[in-house]
């Protein structure tokens, strides 16, 4: 996939969520691993929250080292505990 490639030939990769007016991204170092078992826990992985994915050979993991998260100031823990 293009996600794939970009994120071995660039080496960083963003990851965002949106809801609302609330906002979470995550950057950091990428790396495409196309280990059999780490694509398989992956799609486990995915197949419990949403579906089981297709078969797919080519499937790759993206692999991303959070570095830097930045967000909506809402999700801050004031310590109000």
């Amino acid at each position: 996939s293009q996600k794939a490639v970009n994120a071995d030939e660039r080496g960083v990769a963003v990851l965002s969520q949106v809801d609302g007016a609330r906002w979470l991204s995550l950057e950091g170092k990428s790396t495409v691993n196309t280990d059999i078992e780490a694509v398989r826990d992956a799609g486990l992985r995915y197949a419990q929250r949403y579906r089981t994915p297709r078969a797919n050979p080519k499937r790759v993991v993206i692999e991303v080292r959070v570095e830097r998260v930045l967000g909506s100031s809402s999700l801050l823990d004031r310590g109000n505990d």
